[in-house]
């Protein structure tokens, strides 16, 4: 199939300042891929997590070699994802351009994403709500003002061990499960263990990325000692997921910007659950593009966290809305 590609970025302005234990802010510049013919179009999402980690020279440098390289007429996804294998992309910018092209497909073969991927289909799922770190005080305004008591679950960001304090407030007001995001916050296995202690009686449902990715040897500590459900994070990039995991955590969290694009992400899925491991679908912050993305992908998914267009101020392509923490597509499958 003969088609063009192109980039634009967009600035998206956020409700809240997002604040986790690598840095905060106030808007994402975000990337977006098309691919187009003469009459149909599809797009995908390039979503970063925070400033410094990909540029947005480096996504469009690796998106004009990217062009220079790919021929006009692809014959279809095997084809481009044969192609992509040949290259060295940015795990997010191979994601958008295989989505684009996955969601061009549907267009074209008049058919539903899934059902081009091969997967089975779901019409809703129920997500997560993240809470930035902020002080204690703020954290009774917060849920109110943003209603968050609707959703079945919140995943508390913390950055240091006296944020169990802000875990301990969200459980006087709230009567959900919580979860937490440590995003690599703690040092040592015991300062994980510590902090879990403080919460014993509370509703921890489980705790996400503790420690560094690279700080195995505290990982493998922490898995034996603890009684709480540990998911990868950070540890999940876009290689497979492997008989370590296990030995670190009980889950894994797969984000489509990371894995790399659809094709890796049900690979890793599959991984996960043949090694036992409990599999959960999270997000950037992004727009309903790139969350309509994963849920594409959410059939037999243990865990959802794909809150991250419910942070913009204006979403441009509302191809998902939300109802008392339940995600549904805007749109007939």
């Amino acid at each position: 199939m003969s088609g063009s590609w192109s980039l634009e970025v967009r600035k998206l302005p956020l409700k809240v300042n997002w604040s986790i234990s690598r840095g905060s802010i106030s808007e994402k510049e975000n990337i977006f891929i098309t691919f187009r013919d003469d009459k149909l179009e599809g797009m995908g999402e390039v979503a970063f997590i925070t400033k410094g980690e990909l540029s947005l020279a480096d996504v469009e440098e690796a998106f004009e070699q990217f062009k220079e390289i790919i021929p006009s007429t692809i014959n279809g996804l095997d084809h481009l994802t044969a192609l992509l294998g040949s290259l060295e992309l940015p795990s997010a910018l191979r994601f958008a351009i295989e989505s684009a092209y996955v969601h061009y497909l549907s267009q074209v073969m008049e058919s539903t994403r899934q059902r081009v991927l091969g997967v089975r289909e779901v019409s809703k799922i129920l997500t997560s709500h993240s809470v930035p770190i902020m002080p204690v005080e703020e954290i009774g305004s917060y849920l109110k003002t943003n209603n968050l008591t609707r959703f079945h679950s919140l995943k508390v960001k913390v950055g240091k061990f006296d944020d169990h304090r802000v875990v301990e407030k969200i459980a006087e007001l709230y009567k959900g499960a919580i979860r937490i995001d440590g995003n690599e916050a703690f040092s040592e296995a015991k300062e994980v263990l510590s902090f879990c202690e403080a919460l014993k009686s509370l509703p921890i449902e489980f705790l996400e990325q503790p420690l560094a990715a690279n700080n195995h040897e505290e990982a493998f500590l922490l898995r034996e000692q603890t009684k709480v459900m540990l998911i990868a994070d950070e540890s999940v990039q876009s290689g497979p997921i492997v008989d370590d995991f296990q030995k670190m955590f009980h889950g894994v969290n797969i984000k489509l910007m990371k894995a790399g694009g659809y094709i890796k992400a049900m690979n890793q899925l599959r991984e996960a659950r043949a090694l036992g491991l409990k599999t959960m679908l999270g997000c950037m912050i992004e727009t309903s593009l790139g969350i309509s993305s994963a849920m594409n992908i959410a059939h037999g998914v243990d865990f959802f966290d794909l809150d991250g267009f419910l942070f913009l101020e204006k979403d441009p392509f509302n191809l998902i809305y939300e109802e008392n923490g339940v995600l549904y597509y805007s749109y007939n499958l």
